[in-house]
């Protein structure tokens, strides 16, 4: 099929570029180099064309840090798949774009709630606050007094709080989500094992176990052990601020900054362990120099190695400062190791940020065959490309 009978010679109307990177790998003997200039998913087509085979393909994915497709199990009913689509990824249709779009408006609004109900003059509307209700049948009175005990109490009601009720609102669409997802899972246990998963479960529980409460205790004043633990569920509301990373994850360019962060790792670890010993050192360096004439600031190696930390990382909160020469030498000596440190690893995570951009740009999104399914719920389905297909992200 390829060869010219006119020039007796053999010829391929492919991509020279890949061509000369696939000849040099018969020629070193198993050494595949893809040339920068020429986009992954081309030189993968002419890989599988010449068919160097799965040692060659192996080899690749480890240089280029390209990771199998996934299997993925659907659910059995036809109902339950579309809404498994819509509830996942926001490209399947118009529908699931409002969904996501609907999921993140809620977060940003449930997140702004929280920060706005701790400003101080709101800070009175999250109090439970109990009164003792006293009537006098002499003069027709009310005389009411903050007293805890004797006759009837009543108690201040947060629940009708403008921001428990927007609270209310946007937990009431959160449970709905999280019941859609479990009912649309293929498998309740693949669920479970998805950390985002138990993500939004803790978003919403300390709503619920907090409105058992204060429906339990509305007329009775709540106890120091109560209070502790309604404090305790303030804080775990935050959690939901991590349920962000979900409508965004579809995004090309989080996705290329989060592989970019998780193939950092290693360097991040190397980054820390050397701005910590130069921290020790430099911070240990200035606790002999500056002990004698400001041992008030610098009285100990680890306070001293704090000091050595905040500078060397550019922060510089000034509660500590040397004061000799010795002292400012050092100090200097820290900013300049910080930033040429920081400055490297800068560098490291930009080249590699534009790699990774680049591998999901061009490489085209891994496709889910989503009409040709079997019927069988325990039966995993290869990701596929074709027509009819759920676009994987």
């Amino acid at each position: 099929h390829y060869y010219d009978k006119t020039r007796n010679e053999y010829f391929f109307d492919r991509n020279r570029s890949c061509f000369e990177a696939i000849l040099y790998y018969y020629q070193s003997q198993g050494r595949l180099r893809r040339p920068n200039y020429v986009p992954i998913d081309i030189f993968l087509e002419e890989v599988n064309f010449f068919q160097l085979g799965q040692e060659a393909l192996n080899q690749l994915r480890k240089d280029e840090n390209i990771k199998e497709v996934e299997k993925v199990r659907l659910p059995k009913s036809r109902f339950r798949r579309h809404l498994w689509a819509t509830m996942e990824y926001p490209d399947y249709s118009i529908i699931a774009r409002i969904v996501n779009i609907l999921s993140l408006l809620t977060i940003l609004i449930s997140t702004i709630s929280l920060a706005i109900e701790s400003l101080p003059q709101y800070k009175h509307l999250d109090q439970f606050v109990c009164y003792n209700s006293s009537v006098n049948n002499s003069n027709n009175t009310n005389e009411t007094t903050q007293v805890l005990n004797n006759s009837e109490i009543i108690c201040s009601n947060y629940l009708a709080s403008p921001f428990f009720i927007i609270q209310t609102v946007c937990v009431g669409f959160f449970t709905v989500e999280l019941i859609l997802r479990i009912i649309s899972a293929a498998s309740f246990v693949d669920f479970v094992k998805v950390i985002i998963n138990w993500i939004d479960i803790a978003a919403i529980v300390p709503y619920y176990i907090t409105l058992g409460i204060y429906l339990a205790d509305q007329h009775r004043p709540i106890n120091t052990v109560t209070a502790d633990s309604l404090r305790f569920l303030r804080i775990l509301r935050f959690a939901r601020v991590l349920k962000f990373y979900r409508p965004v994850r579809s995004v090309k360019s989080v996705r290329a900054l989060v592989a970019t962060i998780r193939e950092s790792l290693p360097d991040f670890f190397v980054m820390i362990n050397i701005l910590t010993l130069l921290s020790f050192l430099l911070g240990a360096v200035a606790y002999f120099a500056e002990n004698d004439t400001n041992g008030q600031a610098f009285d100990s190696i680890l306070k001293a190695t704090y000091w050595g930390i905040i500078t060397i990382t550019g922060v510089g909160y000034g509660d500590i400062t040397p004061i000799t020469p010795t002292g400012r030498v050092i100090a200097c000596l820290c900013g300049l190791c910080g930033a040429t440190t920081i400055g490297m690893l800068v560098s490291i995570l930009v080249d590699r940020y534009q790699r990774v951009y680049a591998r999901k740009l061009y490489i085209n999104e891994d496709i889910i065959d989503f009409h040709d399914l079997s019927d069988d719920e325990n039966n995993d389905t290869d990701s596929k490309r074709g027509s009819g297909q759920l676009h994987r992200r």
